[in-house]
This record gives structure tokens, sequence and C-alpha cells, in this order.
């Protein structure tokens, strides 16, 4: 019986181990997710600043330029 119990808690030790480690393995993937997101979105406001700049520049262009066709 007190084997049992041993292995009981010895279950619930490496239950609750497993458990911190899996929450500050989600801390850190919810961090690394922020940063992402937050680096994207600064990647796609760069990309629209630079499309607009380009449009802006074709714009003045002379027409024959601007269309290669």
């Amino acid at each position: 019986m007190e084997q049992d119990v041993q292995l009981l808690g010895d279950q619930v030790d490496r239950l609750l181990a497993n458990m911190r480690r899996l929450v500050d393995e989600n801390a850190r993937l919810k961090a690394a997710l922020s940063d992402s997101q937050a680096l994207n979105a600064d990647l796609r406001e760069r990309m629209a600043d630079a499309r607009a700049r380009v449009e802006f520049a074709l714009s003045r262009l002379p027409a024959d330029l601007a269309d290669p066709s």
C-alpha cells in the first residue's frame, strides 16, 4: 500500500513538473507569437508605404514610359 502511495506521489510530481514546463513553454510561445505579429504588421506597413512610393513614382513618368506595351 505504501509503495502504491509512493508511486502515485511520483506520478503527481512528474505531472506537476510537466505542467510547469508546458506553462513556461506556452508563455514563451505566446511572446514569440506576439513579437512575430508585431513584426508582420510593421512589414506590411512598410510594404504599403513602398508600394505607394512606387505608384507615385510611376504616376510621374511620361505616359509612353509608364505603359511598356
